[in-house]
């Protein structure tokens, strides 16, 4: 059983196509071996905390949240570490770690920048 996994944190949205990219991104990531869950801020299912609760349940040590959002807004400023911070009051013998939003990160602007070339030829 791994000792670590990755809650993969969308947005969420009234249209049930919207996820798939996200889903896809999960689907790739088990297949690599990697313990992974979806989880959305709101409309969709499940919750940050549905999702974490899966974790903890099967001893999971480590919890890595990775924001799958383009810039620091609202939602990741003020909504997720109000979650976060609730996870960990909750779950004292589990860490909860997150990483920046996507847009933040060198590599994840390139590979934009690089498709937007490509299509605007």
């Amino acid at each position: 059983m791994p000792s670590s996994a990755v809650i993969l944190f969308a947005h969420g949205a009234r249209e049930g196509e919207w996820a798939r990219p996200f889903e896809s991104v999960r689907d790739s990531l088990r297949s690599e071996g990697l313990r992974v869950e979806l989880a959305y801020l709101e409309i969709m299912t499940p919750s940050l905390d549905d999702a974490a609760r899966v974790l903890v349940a099967e001893g999971i040590e480590v919890v890595t949240v990775v924001p799958l959002f383009l810039a620091q807004g609202k939602h990741l400023k003020r909504q997720l570490p109000e979650l976060v911070a609730a996870l960990r009051r909750g779950n004292p013998r589990t860490e909860f770690r997150v990483t920046p939003a996507l847009g933040d990160e060198p590599e994840v602007l390139s590979a934009i920048t690089a498709w937007v070339t490509r299509a605007a030829r």
